[in-house]
């Protein structure tokens, strides 16, 4: 009878062990194949100058899969990418810090997203906008306009630029960096706002993307936390990150990738600080656009809203905050927003960003060229970072050849993930 269990026993040992290689060389195969189809995408991409160079990023559960630079900064092939290296994030910034930065007051001090944001600016409370609440602002139904073009305000008929308020030398009057060669008044600040609180509202409850609500955050979490927004996020987040790259003043410019040759207003290269003319007159320090990071950095940060990963020692946002800001805001609607991130399109004729991902699912898509994207039914992170605004943003191969998607494609087919569909 011994006898009998010994064998039963090392015929069981030897199946267990055989099952475990084979599962293990399963996923190795997969993960191979993975990179190789990421690789050829990417790789095939910048052949076709869909961009100079990227970073991807993926984790599924709490495995990172693929973390890796693809090219060089520029088309000239002099610098190669390399994963410390830093991208102008553009609209990132919206949710990466503001959004972030009110998800955290709205914990600390108890902010009633319902509420008018005119309660804590009293020059908005005889505007138009008076009644923008913040779920409104953050889910971009407000009614305020997409944008406003400051810079083209900056420049005389003849097309040079107002001394005034801009010059080609820092001194003690034009202190505000907007670009190497360049520097404006801090004083134009007010005439900036003033733009923004005289500019018109569309429909109110209508979804239209709007940047403008964005420029009162970093005042709005100066005005609750008495704190800089800037040392705000750094204190609250970006200090817990290893080897982090997240900045809006980049201190060695070698290391970060350029954007776009500027031949209206900058008259340069942008490299090193921000490609948003808007936020470039702010010095980059806006909730608009102006963060610049890697996208091992993002993975990192985004990890506080891997709630299948919570970690109680590492929470920084409650779970319930995280599900009400990344749920679709409005209820029983079309409208594809949340708090602050961007969601799939609800419209399954249009299947937004892709159709594998689920309802569940949230991000943001940068200007630049830069997209994160996060499923918690799939338990995937996915960060994609390029500067396809380089040398001119009229290259926008990057949309038309539907680079994002085929890259999720990629990863929901050639990874061990749980099916959405």
């Amino acid at each position: 009878m011994f006898y009998l269990f010994s064998k039963i026993f090392k015929l069981s040992s030897i199946c267990l062990i055989f099952l475990f290689v084979n599962l293990s060389f399963s996923q190795q195969n997969t993960t191979d194949n993975l990179n190789y189809k990421i690789d050829s995408l990417i790789n095939s991409s910048i052949k076709e100058k869909t961009f100079p160079g990227a970073q991807v990023y993926v984790k599924i559960e709490d495995q990172l899969l693929i973390n890796k630079s693809f090219g060089y900064h520029t088309y000239d092939s002099l610098i190669k990418v390399n994963n410390n290296h830093a991208y102008d994030l553009a609209s990132l910034t919206k949710v990466l810090a503001s959004t972030i930065a009110i998800m955290k007051i709205y914990e600390d001090f108890e902010i009633d997203l319902n509420s008018p944001i005119s309660n804590y600016f009293p020059e908005l409370r005889k505007s138009n906008k008076k009644n923008t609440s913040f779920i409104e602002a953050l889910s971009h139904t407000g009614g305020w306009i997409p944008y406003i073009n400051h810079h083209y305000l900056l420049k005389r008929k003849n097309g040079k630029l107002k001394r005034t308020i801009v010059r080609d030398k820092q001194n003690k009057r034009f202190n505000l960096k907007v670009s190497e060669n360049l520097f404006i008044r801090e004083s134009y600040h007010k005439k900036i706002y003033r733009k923004i609180k005289n500019s018109e509202i569309k429909n109110v409850g209508e979804y239209l993307y709007s940047g403008l609500f964005f420029f009162y955050v970093p005042k709005l979490i100066e005005k609750i936390t008495s704190k800089s927004y800037e040392d705000y996020l750094n204190d609250n987040f970006y200090s817990k990150i290893d080897n982090n790259s997240l900045s809006f003043s980049p201190k060695n410019k070698s290391m970060v990738v350029p954007t776009e040759l500027d031949n209206f207003f900058r008259n340069a290269l942008i490299h090193g600080t921000v490609h948003d003319e808007a936020s470039s007159l702010f010095e980059g320090k806006s909730g608009n656009a102006g963060l610049f990071g890697s996208a091992e950095s993002i993975g990192q940060l985004i990890e506080i809203f891997e709630t299948w990963n919570f970690k109680s020692s590492t929470r920084i946002l409650k779970k319930t905050t995280i599900d009400k800001f990344t749920s679709y805001a409005i209820a029983q609607s079309k409208i594809r927003r949340g708090l602050g991130f961007d969601k799939p399109n609800r419209e399954l004729e249009d299947p937004y960003p892709n159709k594998k991902l689920s309802n569940e699912s949230f991000g943001h898509t940068g200007f630049t060229g830069t997209f994160f994207w996060i499923d918690p039914k799939a338990k995937l992170s996915i960060v994609f970072l390029t500067n396809r605004v380089y040398p001119t943003r009229e290259n926008k191969k990057l949309y038309d050849n539907n680079i994002r998607s085929k890259l999720l494609d990629i990863i929901f087919e050639n990874s061990i993930i749980i099916d959405n569909e």
